[in-house]
Order: structure tokens, then sequence, then C-alpha cells
């Protein structure tokens, strides 16, 4: 199972990422959320899910790293609070940003 998620305009603070790499995440670059119970059933060295970040030309490029379930599972519990509280909150901010087309 693959969860993707797109990701805009990309900002660097770390004054060692060279050009090239910086093109290519301005270019394309999304995460997804792998899981991949076969390996993590049998073995006790793996972990369930893992975090890839994709970029540049067609996603060649990609970052891989595992991750805990406990703490995934924390993540994501948060960040659904935060968006309910966001559509609750700003209700009427979002139905205008729709209507102009702009980002929410």
């Amino acid at each position: 199972m693959e969860i993707k998620l797109p990701l805009l305009m990309p900002s660097f603070s770390d004054d060692r990422m060279i050009e090239e790499i910086k093109k290519d995440f301005k270019e394309s670059c999304q995460i997804y959320i792998y899981k991949d119970e076969d390996n993590w059933k049998d073995d006790e060295k793996y972990n369930a899910f893992s975090l890839w970040v994709e970029y540049g030309k067609d996603n060649k490029e990609t970052l891989m790293f595992d991750v805990d379930l406990n703490d995934l599972e924390m993540f994501a519990n948060s960040l659904m609070k935060s968006i309910e509280m966001l559509r609750r909150d700003y209700s009427e901010v979002i139905k205008h940003k729709i209507k102009n087309g702009s980002p929410i």
C-alpha cells in the first residue's frame, strides 16, 4: 500500500544543499508512506511502515526512512485533529479561498 502526498513550493534552510538538488525539489517532490507487512511479520528488524521522499524529474531520486508505528499513528492523529480544527475555525475563510481558486 502506498499513500502519496505531492509537496509544493519547497524552501531550503541548509546552505550545504547544492543548486542541482534544490532544482530537483522545485521540479517535483512528493512523500509517500509505504506499508510492507510481509517483511515486518517475518523479520524482527523491519518496520511495517516507511516514509519515502521522491523528487526530481519523474520523481526518480529518493530518500527513504523507516517509521515507527506508534510515532506514525501519533503524527497522523495530530494532523487529522489539526485539520478538523482549521476547517471548523476557518470555514468561511476556506469557502472564500475555494471561490477564488486560492490554495487552502
